[in-house]
């Protein structure tokens, strides 16, 4: 199912046109560019979209793929130097720069620099903010800043679409979306997507906020690899043991990849320690850690971002223990019962049931324990 930010992203910019022809004229140019503006301000659509119109090719990498000098010298630098595959002008996009961060790093930012001084190629860099990681770089490039879509644009946007979608709504329902995106064009995108069933966008009730809560979170952790993606848990009201399930129940639909997979599992088991070490220990200042590992560690985890539209499952593990448990709670009462009549321990019925359960089914034995609806029809299921 191909997702409305894939689908509409190139026209969303055309109507967001923001600093759109600054960034067209440097790129003809051939400028370097830094493009810094919030998740979801149409930085990326932005970029394609002008590339699209000029006949440009795009090579795109993410900085946050790249943790050493070299790493960003071999590949970026190669990329910066290459030749297009089809004999066309290209730009090199290098995604989430300020990712640059940390001991790690140290160096990445001069490769960055190096790069941006010997390419003849158009290199635009994006961030999420600015900050003084970037001040060196700043140096050297043209600087544009995309702000948050406005609200009204947001709106009309989303109402465009519904039309063009044949999506039934309301102003209440697209007014609750453009509030709680505040500013994200892309979170807007893929609230209308998930909330939108049987072709009519639902009124965000009451009841549902918690779980379009959640929903929103998993998006910003699995669709982004910022390193402050923890601050998006951190001031969430959502309980953590909730959000955990969710996590647990949505990992494997989003990370295709196996070694993502296995990457985020470790973190979400180092954050399993920790809870155990806060219980044992009250010592909740280990929560603040827990909350990376569970955040920015899972977002992290992954090689590349899936942009596509993935639709969100609650966790059914807690329904399934209840489940369970009404089951063996229906077995013990059944049990007990026996156990009087035999004389033998509750416990050696459970240990033999499946024989008991045979011998349950005659109509004499069931009127002489007494046995009721519930527990018959549980002898007579297949559990």
């Amino acid at each position: 199912m191909k997702s409305l930010v894939e689908k509409y992203k190139p026209k969303i910019s055309i109507e967001i046109p923001q600093q759109l022809e600054q960034l067209k004229t440097f790129i003809k140019n051939k400028e370097k560019v830094l493009i810094f503006g919030p998740t979801g301000s149409c930085k990326t659509s932005s970029i394609y979209t002008i590339a699209k119109d000029l006949d440009y090719e795009i090579i795109e990498v993410n900085a946050s793929d790249f943790r050493t000098k070299e790493q960003i010298e071999n590949i970026i630098g190669q990329a910066s130097k290459q030749q297009s595959l089809f004999q066309k002008e290209k730009i090199l996009l290098i995604d989430e720069v300020e990712c640059l961060s940390g001991t790690e790093d140290r160096g990445g930012s001069q490769a960055i620099i190096n790069i941006l001084k010997s390419s003849k190629t158009p290199i635009i860099l994006t961030a999420n903010k600015y900050n003084d990681k970037l001040k060196d770089i700043k140096k050297l490039v043209k600087i544009i800043e995309f702000k948050p879509i406005p609200s009204r644009e947001i709106n009309s946007i989303l109402k465009n679409i519904c039309e063009k979608e044949n999506i039934i709504y309301s102003e209440e329902a697209i007014r609750s979306i453009v509030i709680d995106c505040k500013g994200d064009l892309r979170a807007a995108l893929n609230d209308l997507q998930s909330n939108t069933i049987n072709q009519e966008l639902q009124i965000v009730k009451e009841e549902r906020e918690y779980e379009i809560g959640i929903i929103h979170i998993l998006n910003k952790i699995f669709k982004t690899k910022s390193p402050d993606s923890h601050k998006i848990l951190e001031n969430a009201e959502i309980d953590l043991e909730e959000y955990i399930l969710w996590l647990d129940e949505n990992l494997p639909i989003e990370y295709k990849n196996e070694n993502d997979l296995l990457r985020a599992y470790e973190l979400m088991s180092k954050a399993d320690i920790l809870k155990g070490r806060i219980r044992r220990w009250q010592y909740w200042r280990l929560m603040y850690y827990q909350t990376i590992l569970l955040s920015a560690g899972i977002s992290n985890a992954k090689t590349n971002t899936n942009n596509s539209f993935t639709s969100y499952k609650r966790s059914m593990r807690p329904l399934r223990i209840w489940q369970l448990n009404m089951k063996n709670a229906k077995k013990k009462t059944i049990a007990k019962k026996i156990a009087q009549q035999t004389h033998i321990s509750i416990k050696e019925v459970i240990k033999n049931f499946n024989y008991y359960k045979n011998i349950l089914k005659n109509k004499t034995i069931q009127e002489e324990l007494k046995l009721e609806e519930e527990e018959l029809d549980y002898i007579n299921s297949n559990y």
